[in-house]
């Protein structure tokens, strides 16, 4: 059974319901208008916008009224770093260097803090 939408409302009218109007002061792109209920054709005959009627589709679907499943945005797959070696040094060997900078950064970073803390203390008494 094919259903046809209201023209104004965008209701779905089944065979044998609504009202066609046939328009034929201008030529239209759609000769054959249908609407839902005479309360559809008149609003349409006085020219009102069914975007600003309370109950029409497409006022509830502009001002989100109805309780659609709406998608989420999908977040991005975070990247994962991959390590890889670089041609002329072996992942192994990067591997090594990069722990060792980090064991050295921390190990420097205690010293000079240390020190600075004995300046401070040296500098009160």
């Amino acid at each position: 059974m094919r259903t046809i939408d209201c023209e104004f409302s965008h209701f779905a009218v089944h065979p044998g319901h609504g009202r066609r109007y046939v328009p034929f002061a201008f030529l239209s792109t759609k000769p054959v208008l249908t609407f839902a209920r005479p309360k559809c054709f008149a609003m349409y005959m006085r020219k009102k916008n069914p975007r600003f009627i309370a109950w029409t589709r497409t006022y509830r679907r502009i001002h989100r009224k109805t309780t659609t499943d709406r998608v989420g945005r999908r977040r991005a797959a975070r990247t994962v770093r991959a390590e890889r070696a670089i041609v002329g040094a072996e992942l192994s060997y990067i591997q090594e260097v990069r722990a060792k900078a980090k064991k050295v950064d921390r190990t420097a970073k205690g010293k000079t803090v240390r020190e600075e803390m004995a300046a401070r203390k040296a500098a009160k008494k």
